[in-house]
């Protein structure tokens, strides 16, 4: 996970789950305003990358894309 400093860990994380957003619904346009925000907060406090989430969600949750 790339760092941003400067940045507080609440600024980090809303960075981050923009970016799975805007990642998310630029492949599943349909899904605005029906994401998960925990399995979302798992991926990004797991470290996992923005892309790797955004798989990793749509696989999990069995989504045709």
């Amino acid at each position: 996970m790339k760092r941003h400093y400067g940045q507080t860990k609440a600024q980090r994380q809303a960075d981050w789950l923009a970016q799975f957003t805007d990642a998310l619904l630029a492949r599943v346009p349909r899904l605005a305003g029906h994401i998960d925000w925990d399995a979302a907060r798992y991926y990004y406090l797991h470290g996992t990358l923005v892309a790797d989430a955004v798989d990793q969600y749509i696989i999990a949750r069995n989504i045709e894309t």
